[in-house]
């Protein structure tokens, strides 16, 4: 009976470990098709728009930022420090879509909204250029009510078009740094929100994950046939 639950805890823990590799060639597949965006010829969004699902495609910004539907996600960090992400709403001129802007990141105490936003907010005025990328709907970004306001656990799209009350394209834009930082900006001492790169295109944990699957498997496989040798056979002269 031992034996038996070795073997299937050995199936179950090899055929997780095929699951991540199929993950590790559909994120490779993923990152090639990434970086031939990234290398297409820059869009200017004013001009014309991307097609859902764009990834890592660079773009070029102008409109006008609406802080009053600002989206925080909570629980960030940068370098081992605590802070939020800040998600603006853009308004661009002749379009009734807005895009959402990921302003970067603003270091807080606990990692949520502070009380005091006047620190990282900008010109209300934009122009820069950006990485597109597709606005996750997953169904699991649901606001969580704060004392000093709103925050989120992540971009949802399913859930920022029912709050925001006119459209919202199904991508984002991540600002370069510091495409919008102008001497003027400097010396006034605006420095915040911090921007931020794209995720990184890389192969993620799915290998390691992989590998120690594949381990677990090894080894409760090994442990069963250990049991089965070692089991006592029937003792002599018993009847």
């Amino acid at each position: 009976m031992l034996f038996l639950l070795t073997l299937v805890a050995a199936v179950a823990a090899d055929g997780l470990g095929v699951w991540q590799f199929r993950r590790l060639i559909a994120r490779r597949a993923w990152n090639a098709e990434a970086m031939a965006a990234r290398d297409r010829p820059e869009v200017d969004l004013s001009l014309g728009s991307l097609e859902p699902g764009a990834n890592y495609r660079r773009v070029r910004v102008a409109g006008r930022y609406d802080f009053g539907r600002e989206v925080a996600l909570r629980g960030r960090l940068l370098r081992g420090t605590p802070g939020i992400h800040i998600i603006t709403p853009l308004r661009m001129s002749g379009r009734d879509t807005a895009l959402l802007i990921h302003r970067g990141f603003v270091p807080t105490p606990d990692a949520g909204l502070p009380s005091n936003r006047s620190g990282f907010v900008e010109t209300d005025r934009a122009a820069f250029t950006g990485i597109a990328l597709a606005v996750p709907d997953q169904g699991d970004g649901q606001p969580l009510e704060t004392a000093n306001g709103r925050t989120w656990h992540r971009l949802d799209l399913s859930a920022l078009r029912k709050e925001i009350p006119y459209p919202v394209g199904p991508y984002y834009v991540i600002v370069v740094a510091d495409s919008t930082r102008t001497r003027e900006h400097t010396l006034k001492g605006h420095s915040l929100p911090i921007r931020i790169e794209p995720p990184p295109l890389d192969d993620g944990p799915h290998l390691s994950y992989a590998l120690q699957w594949f381990l677990i498997g090894s080894a409760s496989l090994g442990f069963g046939l250990f049991f089965v040798r070692r089991r006592p056979g029937p003792s002599v002269g018993s009847v």
